[in-house]
């Protein structure tokens, strides 16, 4: 396996919710030094995970930064695939409270870790707003979106309120970096880059193009990927990618593919 760089993004996943042959459902994996965080398990990251060289071994967290099946479809598999694999070490999933019983009662479902016990502990962890919890040697701040929001009002209409969505900061003592996941809009970046960035990684399927890159103006960011674009977007990436360079110049913007590495 080649040698990575101390701070290394491996994008795994960086479609929308549409299927496409050519990209996989929104998961990335962060390195920081020899901590791994993967943020969101879209389908199909496990195999994912594997083809960039991972090891499930080392994976230190998961975060889940909403319940739409393309940032957590793939968690199941990946679980059972712990499970099978006889991992070790404990894992603790994070993700909003009103997954964490549905995934449970599946999991029970599924007699996933009843059958053949399991030799690692795997614990799931509602994320609560603006409440730092580490990770080894790094820091995860969950910053609430409002990307749920407008499509939550059936189910508030039927006593349930499964509308927490989150962004993510996620640093150490040498680097920050700002995840988006999905957002509602654009002021849903507000906190998220109030304080330098070494890297934002920010989602385009869901917001106006001219009124995120205005937004960013200004900000002392030193590199954007733009993930998740949406299939049109995605057919004309490069005018997305040109766009953005000239509206955020001099920061450098990528548009990454399934499998690349941004290092920062």
């Amino acid at each position: 396996m080649p040698r990575r760089a101390a701070h290394c993004l491996t994008c795994l996943g960086v479609g929308d919710g549409h299927i496409s042959a050519r990209r996989g459902h929104s998961a990335y994996l962060y390195e920081f030094g020899a901590a791994r965080l993967l943020v969101d398990c879209g389908e199909p990251a496990t195999q994912t995970l594997l083809r960039a060289g991972a090891r499930l071994e080392d994976l230190d967290a998961v975060l889940i930064s909403h319940l739409h099946f393309d940032h957590v479809g793939g968690l199941f598999t990946l679980l059972q695939g712990l499970w099978l694999s006889r991992r070790q070490r404990p894992l603790t999933v994070h993700l909003p409270r009103a997954g964490v019983a549905p995934v449970r009662a599946l999991m029970d479902a599924a007699h996933l870790f009843q059958a053949v016990p399991a030799r690692f502990e795997l614990r799931f962890e509602p994320l609560q707003s603006g409440q730092p919890f580490p990770v080894g040697p790094v820091m995860v701040i969950p910053l609430p979106n409002r990307h749920l929001i407008p499509s939550a009002a059936p189910a508030r209409a039927r006593g349930a309120v499964p509308d927490e969505a989150f962004s993510f900061v996620i640093e150490d003592r040498a680097r920050r970096v700002g995840h988006t996941a999905d957002l509602g809009d654009v002021d849903d970046l507000t906190a998220l880059v109030q304080e330098p960035l070494d890297l934002l990684v920010c989602e385009l399927a869901h917001l106006d193009p001219a009124a995120l890159f205005a937004r960013l103006c200004g900000h002392p960011i030193r590199r954007v990927a733009l993930v998740h674009l949406s299939a049109p977007q995605w057919r004309t990436r490069q005018h997305w990618r040109a766009r953005a360079a000239r509206a955020l110049a001099p920061i450098p913007v990528c548009v990454p593919r399934d499998g690349e590495r941004i290092a920062f």
